[in-house]
């Protein structure tokens, strides 16, 4: 009896495949980038690559995106705070709307300050630009404080190697 049910179990396990502990990053995680918007200028309607889970509504541009050494912002009022959080990127929830899901109270400062590897604090500005030279090559999301509430778009930092069209043409593949 023993031989049949250790058989058995054995089958059963090599039976087993990935998908079943395959898990889908929540739409959620304040790490996740579902895509961006390209935008070389502030009067540059942009080029929207992959479903970006962003939180805009209007208040504020980040530009050029993608960049390499610095970025501007242009906010409709002051903005207070600025935070990138390193993000991961991944071509899932492309079928969401995120207009409909995402508010300003969606994640908590604090939760952002913990996870941000670059902040400017104390701004009060609603136009101005910072260099982003030190930041890793990769994926960010953009928080912003505008009057007090929260708000964020997702940006990609690349290193200075090669040309920008290049640079654009490894972006665009990956979001296709």
């Amino acid at each position: 009896m023993k031989k049949p049910l250790f058989i058995l179990i054995s089958i059963l396990a090599i039976s087993c495949n990935n998908d079943e502990t395959d898990i889908q990053t929540d739409k959620n995680s304040i790490n996740l980038v579902t895509g961006i918007n390209c935008r070389q200028t502030s009067d540059d309607s942009g080029l929207k690559l992959g479903n970006p889970n962003i939180l805009v509504n209007n208040k504020f541009l980040l530009y050029p995106n993608p960049s390499n050494e610095s970025v501007y912002i242009l906010a409709q009022e002051n903005v207070t705070d600025v935070w990138f959080v390193s993000a991961n990127p991944e071509k899932i929830h492309q079928d969401i709307n995120f207009t409909n899901i995402f508010n300003s109270n969606l994640y908590t400062e604090q939760s952002i300050i913990s996870n941000s590897t670059f902040s400017l604090r104390g701004q009060t500005s609603n136009s101005f630009k910072m260099n982003i030279g030190n930041l890793a090559k990769g994926y960010y999301k953009v928080f912003v404080k505008i009057g007090g509430k929260i708000y964020w778009d997702n940006l990609y930092k690349y290193e200075n190697q090669g040309n920008n069209e290049e640079q654009f043409n490894k972006i665009n593949d990956f979001w296709k």
